[in-house]
């Protein structure tokens, strides 16, 4: 929700600017995945043996369902990003990853109940 609080901020019309953001969610879901990836590589994770043990596929489609479930709290003001994000998710090369990750979305939600719109 920060992000909804920002583009409020801003007063940035969010239907006439809908590009921009969606590779603002683009851009920030790559980098998540990329700032993972360095970190496993640092020393003090090579030490401790830790690994990144995802692709980039799969956080891609994390973060575009966690920006599309959040943001849909507020359909009126993000109806034309949400139609592009619904659209992604629905692509052959992300439906593979609902079943998967069923259990990690069901945890999400329940916390997202405690958060305020």
């Amino acid at each position: 929700m920060k992000m909804h609080h920002y583009l409020r901020q801003w007063g940035l019309d969010v239907s006439t600017h809908h590009a921009f953001v969606l590779k603002t969610i683009r851009q920030t879901i790559r980098f998540a995945y990329t700032s993972v990836c360095n970190k496993a590589g640092h020393k003090l994770a090579r030490a401790h043996a830790a690994r990144v043990d995802f692709h980039e596929r799969q956080v891609t489609w994390l973060g575009l369902h966690a920006f599309h479930t959040v943001l849909s709290r507020k359909p009126q003001a993000y109806a034309r990003l949400l139609k592009v994000l619904g659209f992604e998710l629905s692509l052959a090369r992300h439906r593979q990853f609902r079943k998967r990750f069923r259990n990690v979305v069901v945890d999400g939600l329940s916390t997202m109940t405690l958060l305020c719109f």
